[in-house]
């Protein structure tokens, strides 16, 4: 057998029996942005219990393959464009290519905290999966398996005011680049629980300074976007040195010796030897939430970073008269 002229073509045809459980996208809900080089492995997708594992841990991870759950879609803007046909000179007609999915969806959660979040990811470079109404999450089946679409752009829009008849409107567009892959190569997953319950975000927290003594910091911590304070729900939980990471000025790790709740400043008193310039921060999210700070059905939480200059004695009181 010879290769010789042979173009390589294929031509199949798919069968047209009527499937008895038909698949059919409902209402687009919400999205979750991964990695563009991201793609699950077989035990990812062997179960849906196991996905769902599988992308909980994936919205904790530090770096580049955190996943982001963009949710609550409530209206879509069909920006699709038709597929292009060419009319010859005999007036014969040929498609030339498909449509690109182009779809802006507004988004009635998060407010403008979650909007100026999502403008960060303007120019990054993602895939994406699709969360519709009845619990489907759909993806492609490529080359290497289960993986997000491939996006031309994401595009979190500039928000529009109150107009004395209208909310605040904040949308959010997916423009895909390949329609083959939510066509021939689409793929879905059938979740048995609410994903936008089950798969969450993660909010950043502020670590503030309240008070410095010698070898302790009394810091408190609240969510950057409404400010609510971690000690109502996690007094306890952060009272764990293990929950720390303090740096002395040179980058590295210190010893965190002990951390106690202090009820009267609502915050967390850490220990730790040194003095001068330090660095106090929480954890990460995936630690966090192993200890029970955060995680679904909750959302996950990542601290900025504080630096405090630790004094080498306690002050002593001035007297007064």
């Amino acid at each position: 057998m010879s290769v010789l002229n042979d173009p390589g073509c294929v031509v199949a045809m798919g069968n047209t029996g009527l499937p008895d459980c038909p698949v059919t996208p409902d209402k687009i809900i919400g999205a979750i942005l991964i990695d563009k080089s991201y793609v699950f492995e077989s035990a990812d997708v062997a179960s849906a219990s196991a996905f769902l594992t599988k992308l909980k841990s994936l919205t904790l991870l530090s770096g580049k393959n955190r996943a982001f759950p963009i949710f609550r879609f409530e209206e879509l803007t069909d920006n699709t464009e038709d597929e292009t046909v060419a009319t010859l000179g005999y007036g014969a007609k040929q498609v030339v290519k498909d449509g690109k999915y182009d779809w802006t969806f507004r988004i009635t959660a998060g407010g403008l905290c979650l909007h100026n979040n999502l403008r960060t990811f303007n120019k990054a470079d993602k895939k994406v999966l699709f969360v519709d109404d009845s619990g489907m999450i759909y993806g492609t089946n490529g080359s290497s398996g289960f993986t997000g679409f491939s996006m031309d752009f994401f595009y979190a829009k500039p928000f529009k005011l109150n107009d004395g008849s209208n909310p605040p409107i904040f949308n959010v567009r997916f423009a895909l680049s390949k329609p083959k892959e939510f066509n021939e190569d689409a793929a879905y997953i059938k979740m048995a629980v609410d994903v936008e319950e089950n798969v969450k975000g993660i909010s950043d927290v502020n670590i503030s300074e309240v008070s410095l003594l010698a070898g302790t910091a009394n810091v408190a911590v609240k969510t950057a976007c409404d400010k609510l304070n971690l000690f109502d729900t996690y007094a306890d939980d952060l009272a764990d040195p293990a929950l720390w990471i303090v740096k002395d000025s040179s980058g590295d790790a210190v010893s965190v010796t002990g951390v106690v709740k202090v009820l009267a400043s609502e915050a967390w008193a850490v220990s730790f030897t040194g003095t001068g310039e330090h660095t106090i921060q929480l954890a990460t999210p995936s630690d966090l939430a192993d200890a029970g700070v955060g995680g679904a059905p909750a959302n996950g939480f990542e601290s900025d970073v504080l630096t405090v200059t630790m004094p080498e004695t306690t002050p002593t009181p001035t007297p007064t008269a």
